[in-house]
């Protein structure tokens, strides 16, 4: 098994850099978080400053993990869709799902293990810039020089690794129990014999319903209290978590409302898009996946900035706070646009023997490129209202405890802003990879 696994990666580079790409970013995030922690932890710092410096990147890192799961999740899912045929090909000649399994979570294990020591050193550097930036501000005034040791960032880089791992075994579940003479039926859980997607759903109800319960339970809590971020921060990423992970509903309510739609098939390409939107909407989930996370956490974490301004919030607590929510929102962002990117990347290259076919009956290169942008579009904007929806129900609670009304939640900007940014993302990285594929092709 650990031989096959290893010959994958001479067919498969693309999907191979895109897995190491996430889990090389996501290991620096969290190795900057542990060398923190671990200043934080030296005998030489303060005790008001051991508060902030253990309690900071405990935070930031449990809310990093989580994200670095789901991108994982959602990359290797990618990865082994475009390896259908292949899997199919193993399947048929004795491969049992568990095996297929394994083999995934055998390559994500080396790819993740490669990518770990730049990882490593990435987050060594991010750690250090981070608290220098920290001192800056004045927040850790006599905290001493940036030490981070060695076993907590390696600890950090296991507790990566480990994520890897168990998000290749719950990436690959779906593909691995695909009929290999069905593909294209729904895959069924062995056991059950129900479809696969009703685990995902389930534990995307619990996902939301966990977020808006931390969020729901700042309304019981006094206004100047720090816990009422520390419960709304991650009732945002938890929320947005759930969302995204309903994707496929997503997309298929998109569908829906593109028939009844007046104009929404009136050109070639349009039409094309609709179609493959209600055929395929595999090619932009993980579009839908990414971005409504995005949008969620960055709108979500903004908005309570905001709202913590508005109430005139000041000192070292709303000092505190702010810092927080900006370097949040700043290395989700990173990391995002990176997972988004790559994922982004390797779906539209997967898809040249469709450009070649379209070519050949006679569409331009023009309507193909129109084509895709349509369909990422679509996906933009599905992504957008959930997101947003998301981040106003996890922030509403808390505008009401820190103003005493909801108005304060319905501020535009933080939507805009997060709106924007992914969209600018999105579209940017569609157009560019979608010429070069379409040439290509």
């Amino acid at each position: 098994m650990l031989a096959l696994a290893a010959r994958t990666f001479a067919h498969h580079r693309v999907s191979a850099v895109a897995t190491g790409a996430v889990a090389m970013v996501g290991t620096a995030l969290v190795t900057a978080m542990a060398g923190m922690l671990s200043t934080g932890l030296a005998a030489t710092t303060s005790a008001d400053d051991r508060s902030f410096l253990t309690q900071f990147p405990l935070i930031l890192g449990g809310w990093i993990v989580v994200i670095v799961v789901f991108a994982m999740v959602s990359t290797v899912g990618v990865a082994l869709e475009g390896r259908a045929g292949e899997i199919a090909g193993i399947r048929l000649i004795g491969a049992t799902p568990r095996q297929v399994q394994w083999l995934s979570v055998l390559e994500t294990a080396v790819v993740s293990v490669v990518a770990a020591v730049p990882g490593i050193a990435g987050g060594y550097v991010l750690g250090w810039v981070l608290h220098r930036t920290i001192r800056a501000a004045g927040l850790t005034a006599g905290a001493p020089a940036f030490a981070p040791g060695a076993a907590l960032p390696l600890v950090g880089a296991l507790v990566v690794l480990v994520a890897s791992v168990a998000a290749a075994w719950l990436g690959s579940r779906t593909v691995a129990a695909r009929s290999p003479v069905a593909d294209a039926a729904p895959a069924l859980d062995r056991r059950t014999g129900r479809r696969a997607g009703r685990r995902r759903r389930v534990a995307a109800a619990v996902l939301t319903a966990a977020g808006l319960a931390l969020s729901a339970a700042v309304l019981g809590m006094d206004p100047d209290d720090l816990a009422t971020t520390a419960m709304t921060g991650p009732g945002c990423v938890l929320v947005a978590a759930g969302l995204s992970t309903l994707a496929p509903e997503l997309l298929s309510l998109a569908n829906r409302a593109l028939r009844v739609l007046p104009g929404a098939r009136r050109t070639a390409s349009s039409h094309l898009a609709a179609i493959n939107l209600a055929a395929a909407p595999e090619r932009v989930r993980p579009t839908v996946t990414f971005l409504t996370l995005f949008v969620g956490v960055a709108a979500g974490t903004l908005g309570m900035q905001g709202i913590e301004n508005a109430a005139g919030s000041s000192g070292g607590t709303g000092e505190l706070v702010g810092v927080i929510n900006y370097v949040v929102v700043t290395l989700i962002a990173v990391f995002m646009a990176i997972a988004l990117t790559n994922n982004l990347v390797a779906t539209i290259v997967r898809r040249r023997p469709e450009f070649a076919t379209m070519a050949l009956i006679g569409a331009t290169g023009a309507q193909a490129r129109r084509m895709v942008v349509a369909e990422i579009t679509v996906a933009a904007l599905v992504s957008a209202v959930a997101g947003c929806l998301g981040a106003l129900a996890s922030t509403l609670p808390f505008a009401i405890v820190k103003s005493g009304g909801a108005l304060a939640a319905l501020a535009p900007a933080p939507y805009v802003l997060a709106v924007g940014v992914g969209g600018a993302i999105t579209l940017a990285v569609t157009l560019l990879a979608g010429r070069h594929a379409i040439r290509s092709a």
